[in-house]
């Protein structure tokens, strides 16, 4: 009889009854595998697992998938405050009709987030948030940026890095006049992220709000998303009609207007911080003009003309329009912490009690796992010759170090030595509602006493990776890594299944080889948690369980 067969068929039917929850996708499934008498099914405890803290600095931010923005009070790990600058982008018909006596009449950006439907109450839409943190208030200021971004070294002409600790330079550079400058604190002292729908509504020539005769009611123009909404100042932006400027040469374009730089500080609450969908983002100037044009009699009458430029952050914003005329842009991320503790390498030898992990220029936690006393016990379990049915690691929280709403819903396992993605994670296709890559997991299960559930952990189904370690013929096991991410969108997920990374400033050291990069999940998360770590006596520790049949001798 082929038991191997046998167990893989189950093991395969038992992952696929466990998606029906998060929490019973780890359950002991090497437990629940009924067998013959001729087969032993167990469950083994790793013992050489040693985890350390490893601060990573400053790492490369341009151009990321989604961008961090926000300023929040992060527990142990101080306030972290994530502001950006980013070019915003015109093409050839950008400015193509504006005139030198052309009149600014309103001027504003729009960012969305990412959220999902929740309920319309009132004729108002509201919406569930999505990696938004906190539901406090903090101070945003928008300046031009007076920087110029590059896309290559003038003098090498090669590409260049935008790094996460630069925000002295752009505050440098930045020009003087506070753009955001609204009466509305909602858009400076006291931004929020809010929840409703944004509403824009038809006006007239005097830029009142157009009443519909039958309904009374204002005339709707278009629903958006929730989203990052500021009014500027539309007197700033007159210099657009009256420079010699080409506008609608893009190159020229870039060093008239250099982009925009959003800066993120408390304000004394608690703040908030979370995610913005950059890639559809805009800036949008809407101007009139006097022009003269030629009645039915050929006589000259003068005329006001409304028109609107658009200017996206990204050529994806224009994906209807020939996106190419819009050339590329560069945004970069820049990241501020202040009164965070945790900067130390934590003992790469005997590993520490606790595990500081966070995201920004943050820390990792590395797993060294089966490298001790020249791979002792690797070499036994290799001579067991035993399926492997599942392996799960169980990583625990320490709730008394971190606000609960503050704890990330996912953490990020992969392959440290090399950056890469493991494969427990590119080969899982499952998903529900509200997240993806459930069997591989790393979701964060909240403890439920009344429904007796066990919790304030992370799990990771790491099978195939253990597999493949007992499988090689080297004596072999790359370091593993835990970093801190948002829960996964589309874009994060093909952020990872690219091989899209960070670039760090300064590089750590390791063996086999130097780590130079981080993944790019974690430069878009700049908070953190506290987890329990390796070198501890308490029943939190973390742990590496390997569920197996043996056949009977």
């Amino acid at each position: 009889m082929n038991y191997k067969s046998i167990i893989k068929t189950v093991v395969i039917l038992a992952s696929v009854a466990s998606l029906q929850s998060c929490d019973k996708d780890f359950s002991e499934v090497g437990g629940d595998i009924i067998g013959d008498n001729n087969l032993n099914i167990d469950t083994y405890q790793v013992s050489d697992l040693t985890a350390y803290t490893q601060p990573y600095g400053a790492l490369g931010t341009q151009n990321l998938a989604n961008m961090p923005f926000g300023s929040l009070d992060n527990g142990e790990f101080g306030r972290s405050n994530s502001s950006f600058v980013t070019q915003v982008l015109s093409s050839a018909t950008s400015f193509g009709m504006i005139r030198s006596n052309a009149v600014m009449d309103s001027v504003y950006v729009y960012i969305p987030y990412y959220s999902q439907f929740d309920k319309v109450e009132n004729e108002t839409t509201y919406y569930n948030l999505l990696n938004v943190v906190g539901d406090a208030s903090f101070n945003l200021e928008v300046y031009e940026n007076g920087y110029y971004l590059h896309d290559v070294n003038p003098g090498t002409g090669k590409a260049l890095d935008y790094f996460s600790d630069a925000a002295a330079q752009y505050e440098q550079f930045k020009k003087p006049t506070l753009l955001n400058d609204s009466e509305n604190i909602k858009q400076n002292k006291e931004f929020t992220f809010t929840k409703q729908n944004i509403v824009l509504y038809k006006r007239d020539a005097n830029g009142n709000i157009v009443q519909d005769e039958t309904t009374g009611k204002p005339i709707e123009l278009e629903r958006l998303a929730p989203g990052l909404w500021l009014d500027l100042n539309k007197e700033y932006f007159q210099k657009f009609a009256t420079t010699g400027v080409n506008l609608n040469d893009p190159s020229q374009f870039k060093d008239f207007f250099r982009g925009l730089y959003f800066k993120a500080t408390g304000n004394q609450t608690a703040g908030a911080l979370g995610l913005l969908n950059l890639t559809q983002g805009k800036l949008v100037i809407k101007y009139h003009q006097e022009v003269e044009e030629a009645d039915d009699d050929g006589n000259p009458v003068k005329k006001k003309q409304h028109l609107t430029a658009t200017l996206p952050f990204s050529k994806a914003a224009n994906a209807g329009e020939n996106a190419s005329v819009f050339g590329d842009n560069i945004n970069v991320s820049l990241n501020t912490t202040e009164g965070n503790k945790h900067t130390q390498v934590g003992n790469k030898t005997e590993g520490d009690p606790f595990l500081y992990v966070k995201g920004g220029e943050g820390n990792l936690a590395v797993l060294d796992l089966f490298n001790k006393n020249d791979f002792e016990e690797l070499k036994k379990l290799k001579e067991l010759d035993i399926l492997v049915n599942d392996a799960i690691l169980t990583v625990h929280v320490d709730v008394t170090a971190m606000p609960k709403n503050q704890i990330p819903q996912r953490l990020y396992l992969y392959n440290y030595d090399n950056g890469s993605p493991i494969s427990d994670f590119l080969n899982d296709n499952s998903a529900n509602a509200q997240y993806s890559k459930l069997v591989y997991g790393g979701i964060y299960q909240a403890a439920d006493e009344e429904n007796k559930i066990k919790g304030n952990t992370y799990k990771f189904r790491i099978t195939e990776y253990v597999r493949a370690i007992l499988k090689n013929k080297e004596l072999k096991s790359p370091k593993l890594a835990i970093a801190a991410t948002f829960n996964y969108n589309d874009l994060l997920v093909n952020t990872v299944t690219k091989g899209t990374n960070s670039k760090l400033k300064t590089e750590i050291e390791n063996t086999p080889e130097n780590v130079t990069y981080v993944p790019s999940l974690s430069a878009m998360q700049p908070l953190g948690t506290v987890l329990y770590g390796t070198n501890t006596s308490s029943d939190k520790k973390m742990t590496l369980q390997i569920f197996y049949t043996k056949t009977k001798n």
